[in-house]
């Protein structure tokens, strides 16, 4: 029986065990779920700019040095570029995202060693309800093929060959994949190497069979998806997007470090986080997530190859964390996806002393606290995924309520009223570009940016791009005037604050609703 089963709740003759087709229900009522709350989700730019770089690319060539400036790789846009042959009206994207949701839920629900309880807890929690299923983006399609590596992991007695392809097309879905990609291969290839060449028992349940040559080659395949992935993920030298491919933090900063060792406890535990603001609060998190890091390292000693994965995974993230980009829940929680695979692999495996015997090595005063907090961890392990797994449940209730009374933008509602009154085809001004981008999306048509001076509908983060004030914007209106029908439709993210000259200018509605702060919208038309 595996250590993570354990015996749901009982009230009165009611157990989790009793339940019929246990998983096809909970499976069934996620894509219920899924499926109401995605036709409920207003999409924000995140979204939609994909969408429209595989529609409104003239060509292969173009769609491919477009998406160059997304800082994803390309397996998502492929996906969409595919969806824009059949249908250019983005529900087809959210349908399509929900399917993929519902797949790497289902290999989950079916094929992993949890109990029926942790499956309750994990299924409707925050990122596989809200993040990566409510918000069609290139994270879930991550979670199907690192739930499909998973499941299929045994298959290496045999053969790498399917393995190897799930990675290769895992390193192809975000950067943050790309990492645990790496983590997996190294560990795969550290346990190949420990078990044929070096014979140390790690208490593989299997045996390895598959031959030198059949490694090799997966390998090769594995090396040419992380290439593929890395030429994506290294944006052209015009580009801004997060700095641009030579914004880096190479410098020592304590608080920095603080924040980025804090995304271990934010991506585990949701209901209470620091604002990076405050360093106080900060630090202490900081403690907190170093005790935690160090409660699962003690958790896989015994499992020595997924301990390398653990690390290496989560050592990976947190470095390009502390590097690159804070980033945002749905970015560091690959860190808990990390946690959940290493606790399903280790099921593969039965436990070894190989590193543990080196510990009792130390000086003999240390022994009986190092027996103590060994004996604690492994008591408490569940005790502890079952907090987090509890954590992770509440914010999706909380996260996946609010975006049915809240809307996640106001682009929906903005585009509708637009549609309702009849001026889709006038000539629509927006401002700023990025912002605007859903309601493009939603009249499923290329508006005027002053920022890049010309129409469009997606944008790109590079040095064609220009920020502009109110009254810069009143200038391009100027000469815009004249050559359009009149009256022109502006559509700002805030009130206009600048005073028109030779204009006449009436406000018209204002959509505040929204739960990304900066796609509010103030509508203004222009005689």
């Amino acid at each position: 029986m595996s250590y993570l089963k354990q015996k749901s709740p009982k009230f009165k003759k009611f157990s989790l065990a009793n339940i019929q087709h246990f998983e096809s229900f909970l499976l069934l009522v996620f894509f219920v779920l899924g499926f109401l709350g995605i036709l409920n989700h207003a999409m924000w730019r995140d979204e939609l700019n994909g969408w429209l770089i595989a529609r409104d690319s003239p060509s292969l060539t173009d769609f491919w040095n477009n998406i160059r400036y997304e800082g994803h790789p390309i397996l998502w846009y492929a996906c969409l570029y595919l969806l824009n042959q059949i249908t250019q009206n983005a529900i087809a994207m959210q349908l399509f995202h929900l399917l993929l949701a519902t797949m790497g839920i289902g290999l989950f629900i079916y094929f992993s060693p949890f109990s029926r309880l942790q499956k309750l807890l994990f299924t409707p929690g925050y990122l596989p309800i809200y993040e990566y299923l409510l918000i069609s983006r290139n994270y879930a399609i991550g979670v199907l093929f690192l739930f499909a590596f998973c499941t299929f992991f045994k298959s290496r007695e045999k053969s790498y060959f399917t393995l190897a392809i799930i990675l290769a097309l895992l390193a192809n879905t975000n950067a943050y994949c790309l990492l645990i990609t790496v983590a997996l291969i190294m560990a795969l290839v550290i346990e190949y190497i420990v078990t044929k060449y070096i014979n140390l028992d790690i208490n593989l349940e299997i045996t390895l069979n598959a031959s030198l040559q059949n490694a090799l080659c997966s390998l090769l395949i594995v090396f040419f998806g992380i290439g593929l992935s890395v030429i994506l993920l290294m944006p052209p030298g015009d580009s801004t997007l997060q700095g641009g491919a030579d914004q880096w933090f190479l410098q020592w900063d304590f608080h920095r470090f603080n924040q980025t060792l804090t995304r271990i406890w934010n991506s585990y535990i949701l209901v209470l986080v620091p604002g990076d603001s405050k360093p106080p609060d900060v630090f202490l998190f900081a403690i907190i997530s170093f005790g935690i890091l160090a409660f699962m390292i003690t958790i896989f000693l015994e499992y020595p190859i997924i301990l390398c994965f653990y690390l290496m995974g989560t050592g990976g993230i947190v470095l390009f964390t502390y590097l690159k980009f804070l980033g945002s829940a749905r970015h560091y929680g690959h860190l808990y996806l990390i946690l959940i695979t290493a606790f399903w692999l280790s099921q593969y495996y039965s436990p070894s002393n190989l590193l543990t015997q080196f510990i009792f090595k130390i000086p003999e005063s240390f022994i009986p606290m190092i027996t103590r907090w060994l004996s604690w961890t492994k008591k408490n392990k569940i005790t502890f995924l079952m907090i987090i797994l509890y954590a992770q449940l509440a914010a999706g209730i909380v996260s996946f309520s609010r975006d049915v009374f809240l809307p996640y933008s106001a682009s929906r509602e903005a585009a509708q009223y637009i549609q309702a009154k009849g001026w889709q085809d006038r000539f629509i001004i927006g401002s700023e570009d990025f912002t605007i981008v859903p309601i493009s999306g939603y009249l499923e048509r290329k508006i005027y940016y002053p920022e890049s001076q010309k129409e469009g509908s997606f944008v790109l983060f590079n040095q064609h791009r220009k920020i502009v004030n109110d009254q810069e914007i009143l200038g391009q209106l100027q000469k815009l005037i004249d050559q359009h029908p009149k009256p022109l439709l502006l559509i700002l993210n805030r009130k206009l604050d600048a005073s028109p000259s030779g204009l006449t200018i009436e406000p018209i509605k204002e959509f505040t609703r929204s739960f990304i702060g900066n796609e509010t919208y103030y509508l203004y038309e222009i005689k």
